[in-house]
């Protein structure tokens, strides 16, 4: 019956992301930052170069995937789409939880399919919840990885959808067993990146602290201003004193630009910055606050399910939206826009000054 549950779960989250509106209504906090214009760039626009490294391999654009979905027979197709898109591109993808799989073998391929592609960088991803709920370790770890023949492992935190989910796990008491089994996998498998990822409402500070002690090497902010995944969760509840319970919480969280710059502060490894990232001007002012890529989920999805093109299309976009950008701000490679002048304005520093205060 659970496997059942969750195979419908993943497909009422497809259509949910597809045809309802489920992003924040509070912003990013991207628009409270600009960067400097150069009216003498010094550069060419066409020698743009927005190649980088993540985790070791070469991307042509600090841009992945965020993982979307698996597990429902609907979620190959979206990710065979996916793949196709960012082996074109040279670019990285996650896959969605792999829960499904690791709970129902028959389901695998929805997220093995990903094999099938010349892709530089492929990221696993397991609920950190499960690993206290359910006892997962290292040979969890393992399994996950070998279906997707992943190159790093992505730990997700949802502790706001967990607690809207009708069928939600709450206790996220304990996290830090995860610190021995990172350390277990990567003597006793392969030492490959972890990834601490948020799902939608960012990570704070205190956050990023423990994560580094966890041991984790990157970190996806993932903060609100993207899709919600308590407004996903609200559309599917059937109570209707819970449903009006939820909806005090649909615009909790961390704005995308505030978890990036407070994440940065503390944390040494890759930071990801993802949640709301809609352009390539988005995805400049990510790098020079701090992050090393950027993600995106949301349009993504939305153009798989109309095949991969589409896909290929919204990427490109973003991509000559970076590169323009980083003409106008006279940097001629990743690095340099990682040291552009940028300016920060209102609510996003009245964030940052409450962070100092406390």
């Amino acid at each position: 019956m659970e496997d059942r549950d969750i195979h419908l779960r993943k497909l009422e989250h497809i259509l949910i992301c597809n045809h309802c509106e489920v992003e924040y209504r509070k912003d990013t906090l991207f628009n409270a930052v600009e960067l400097i214009h150069r009216g003498v760039p010094n550069c060419n626009l066409e020698e743009i170069d927005t190649t980088t490294d993540l985790f070791g391999k070469k991307l042509e654009a600090p841009l992945i995937v965020t993982g979307i979905t698996g597990g429902h027979p609907k979620a190959k197709e979206i990710n065979r789409n996916i793949a196709e898109a960012v082996e074109e591109l040279n670019l990285g993808m996650g896959v969605g939880s792999q829960r499904a799989g690791i709970l129902d073998s028959s389901v695998e391929d929805t997220y093995r399919v990903v094999r099938d592609y010349d892709i530089p960088l492929v990221i696993g991803n397991l609920g950190a919840v499960n690993f206290i709920e359910d006892r997962w370790n290292e040979e969890t770890i393992e399994r996950a990885i070998e279906m997707i023949d992943g190159d790093a492992m992505a730990i997700h935190f949802n502790p706001l959808q967990e607690a809207i989910q009708p069928e939600g796990d709450t206790n996220f008491k304990g996290v830090d067993i995860l610190k021995d089994i990172i350390s277990n996998y990567k003597r006793k498998y392969r030492d490959i990146p972890f990834i601490a990822k948020e799902v939608g409402e960012g990570f704070s500070r205190e956050d990023a602290i423990t994560l580094r002690e966890i041991g984790f090497d990157g970190i996806d902010v993932a903060g609100s201003g993207g899709t919600s995944w308590a407004m996903v969760e609200y559309y599917r509840i059937k109570d209707r004193e819970f449903r009006e319970f939820s909806k005090r919480f649909l615009d909790w969280g961390i704005p995308t630009a505030v978890s990036l710059l407070y994440v940065k502060d503390v944390f040494p490894g890759t930071i990801i910055a993802s949640g709301g990232i809609r352009s390539g001007i988005d995805m400049a002012k990510s790098i020079a606050l701090g992050a090393h890529c950027c993600g995106v989920a949301l349009p993504v999805l939305r153009a798989a399910l109309r095949g991969s093109r589409e896909v290929v299309k919204i990427l490109e976009r973003m991509i000559r939206e970076l590169k323009t950008t980083m003409f106008l701000v006279g940097c001629e490679d990743i690095e340099a826009l990682r040291k552009a002048k940028y300016v920060i304005k209102g609510e996003l520093r009245e964030w940052l000054d409450v962070k100092t205060v406390l």
